[in-house]
């Protein structure tokens, strides 16, 4: 009788993947040591920790803040507005309070995490390759192939710089990208694999133990408890591909499918509670549900998504077409199921449509490996077969070249543009950010320009008018008023007793001067900086100076 434990992998393929999965990690924490060495050489600005999607990276240090603070509820630091929180992101959360106990600061814990995620995402997806395939060479294929894959999102750059495929936008799709991004993506994918790799197992026929705690019912239980605290998104598709599987074997056996019902229902069970919690949530807690409604993360074209897996695609369908005609239950059901819905879910009206291309490359992958495996390796001349097989690998590689290396140009070569992307800020915002944090008040709400209000919240104590698109509720109108107040079209509204908070902290600087002169379309200002001159002299407390930059503390 199989079980979970009976997938064989040698000593000799441990060691193998450990290696690689290694060098990876080291990949991707590359770029930083160069960013972190040019900082340690740099008088003028600091590096603030991310390279890739920065915006979102200051948020997740934010929640780690909230946890180092003792928090196990999430509140938007990033909206000015005092209201109740939720047990969302319990990830960052934990790693904030394991960052305080260990006496490390959140942007170490951080990068930490990122790397023990990514070692157990390559460490699962190989111990799913080895319960679908029992010879190596299938083994290593599927796990390179998931574990590097890409698409050609780098040559349609060469014909249109305006057009972004998926393998250049997309992070949580690709697995060396997500290990790059941040931690909670690559531990996401890890746990997926994990589940895909049982259902493999106790879907095989012959299988028809019940869910038990040695054979692996537990472990599906507390994997899918897990996703749903980290990335509930990630459970959509696999959920729905189980209720189309249990489905086929009704149609072909005329019988209810027990066995497949309780294994399935490891899976779905602990979603309910969860499902039910986020949407009283959201639909009782207001700032919160308007989080949820403005927090917006299309699919790109299709034609964007196809490019972004590129050549895996064209070598999967071979293996796809042998699936559909054959459609067998070992392996082939479950996978093709889950690609299908998953691609079908990338374009459902739903407002978090990209999150659900987590995974994608799984079952991808697992088809491009039995098409190069049954079809490919017989149709290719012996002699072309490795280097076909090589200049698939290259055609891989240039994509996440990209991804781990343009965010160095705002960082290493060109400040500048760092400078505009919020990958830097300007030493003297660095020496405010310290005040603020250590004679700031806590909880106090600060006006700044957008790209020094996304970091406020990360390193200080403090939140903010405005400072993220997603987590500033409500983010259009946050946005107008602190645009009005430095532009000097409305010096009453941020300052008026009015608003549901009230304005402690304002910070004039390089960032807001040339926030307010001029916007991203070249539109310029002429009353730019009136409010600041305008500010009444009862509400001003204190006037300080770090710099370039000057704190008003208002009363």
């Amino acid at each position: 009788m199989q079980t979970l434990r009976s997938v064989y992998v040698s000593t000799a393929e441990w060691r193998w993947v450990i290696v690689i999965s290694g060098l990876l990690v080291a990949l991707t924490m590359a770029p930083y040591a160069w960013a972190l060495a040019r900082n340690q050489s740099a008088a003028d600005w600091q590096f603030m920790g991310m390279l890739s999607n920065p915006k979102d990276g200051a948020t997740y240090l934010a929640k780690m803040e909230q946890g180092r603070a003792g928090s196990w509820l999430f509140q938007l630091r990033h909206t000015p507005e005092k209201h109740d929180g939720a047990a969302f992101h319990m990830f960052y959360l934990f790693l904030g309070h394991a960052a305080r106990v260990l006496g490390l600061s959140s942007l170490v814990t951080y990068h930490l995490a990122r790397m023990v995620t990514s070692f157990f995402m390559y460490i699962s997806l190989y111990q799913l390759g080895a319960t679908i395939w029992v010879r190596q060479r299938p083994r290593r294929l599927f796990f390179v192939l998931s574990a590097v894959g890409s698409g050609l999102g780098w040559l349609v750059l060469f014909f249109n710089p305006d057009a972004l495929a998926a393998d250049l936008t997309i992070p949580e799709a690709f697995p060396l990208y997500a290990s790059y991004t941040n931690p909670h993506f690559p531990m996401s994918i890890a746990s997926l694999a994990l589940i895909v790799s049982a259902y493999l197992v106790v879907f095989r026929r012959g299988y028809q133990d019940p869910p038990r705690v040695e054979n692996g019912g537990l472990g599906l239980l507390l994997l899918s408890m897990l996703l749903a605290l980290i990335q509930p998104t990630v459970l959509i598709p696999i959920a729905a591909a189980l209720v189309l599987y249990v489905g086929v074997r009704f149609w072909f056996t005329r019988a209810w499918p027990q066995h497949e019902l309780r294994w399935a229902a490891m899976l779905w069970l602990p979603i309910i509670p969860f499902a039910v919690y986020d949407f009283a949530v959201f639909h009782f807690n207001d700032i919160m549900g308007a989080f949820n409604a403005q927090n917006q993360t299309p699919s790109p074209a299709p034609w964007l998504m196809l490019l972004g897996y590129g050549l895996l695609v064209i070598v999967a369908i071979p293996g796809l077409v042998r699936a559909v005609r054959r459609f067998e239950r070992d392996g082939d059901q479950l996978m093709l199921l889950w690609l299908v819905v998953n691609i079908a879910g990338l374009y459902a009206p739903f407002n978090l449509q990209r999150r659900l291309a987590m995974g994608l490359i799984i079952p991808l992958v697992y088809f491009a490996v039995r098409a190069l495996e049954d079809t490919w390796s017989y149709k290719v001349p012996d002699r072309w077969r490795s280097p076909a097989l090589i200049a698939l690998i290259v055609f891989l590689v240039p994509s996440n070249i990209l991804v781990l290396t343009i965010p160095l140009y705002g960082t290493v070569f060109e400040p500048d543009s760092g400078l505009d992307q919020g990958l830097l800020v300007e030493m003297d915002y660095w020496r405010t950010f310290e005040w603020l944090r250590d004679s700031g008040d806590k909880d106090a709400v600060v006006l700044a320009a957008p790209n020094i209000s996304l970091w406020i919240p990360a390193y200080t104590r403090q939140v903010v008018v405005y400072g993220h698109p997603y987590e500033t509720v409500p983010n259009d109108e946050r946005q107008e008023q602190v645009e009005q107040f430095y532009r000097g079209q409305d010096c009453a509204t941020l300052l008026s007793d009015d608003l549901p908070f009230r304005v402690r902290y304002i910070l004039w600087g390089p960032q807001e001067r040339t926030f307010a002169a001029e916007d991203d379309d070249g539109h310029t200002y002429p009353d730019a900086g009136q409010c600041m001159a305008a500010l009444p002299p009862e509400r001003i407390e204190k006037e300080m100076s770090k710099g370039d930059v000057t704190i008003y503390v208002l009363n």
